[in-house]
């Protein structure tokens, strides 16, 4: 792939755990279990999921997901952030992380620290870096 997903050396306390996917899933793709027991991506403002997906895979396929904490990522963001926001899901139609408001905050549904470069709404969306 063009842009590699995992930016560490694999030092953190990370891992990377197979799961089916239940639909369509692009490496990169915040991901969380479905109540079928599979994988995809998250699209609800605040969820909590597992992972960020290593692997691109699509309904039925084996997907390969990296969780842990202190990992450094490549995963979809958009939204304005600076360098080091808390970032949570978005709260638009997509799976992407944005940077998150002071209720996420308070509600304890930030997922992750923004590591990279600021993003402005001009960027769209696009990997950046995060730290889980």
């Amino acid at each position: 792939m063009a842009t590699e997903i995992i930016i560490n050396d694999g030092g953190a306390p990370a891992r990377i755990l197979p799961f089916i996917a239940g639909e369509t899933i692009a490496a990169g793709d915040y991901v969380g279990m479905e109540s079928t027991g599979k994988i995809g991506p998250i699209d609800v403002s605040g969820a909590r999921g597992l992972g960020v997906s290593l692997t691109a895979a699509t309904s039925g396929d084996v997907v390969n997901v990296v969780t842990g904490k202190g990992v450094i990522m490549n995963t979809f963001c958009s939204g304005t952030i600076a360098a080091g926001a808390e970032l949570t899901m978005g709260l638009a139609a997509g799976m992407y992380l944005e940077a998150a408001t002071t209720v996420q905050k308070n509600l304890g549904q930030v997922v992750a620290i923004y590591v990279d470069s600021a993003l402005a709404p001009a960027d769209g969306l696009s990997l950046k870096k995060v730290v889980f």
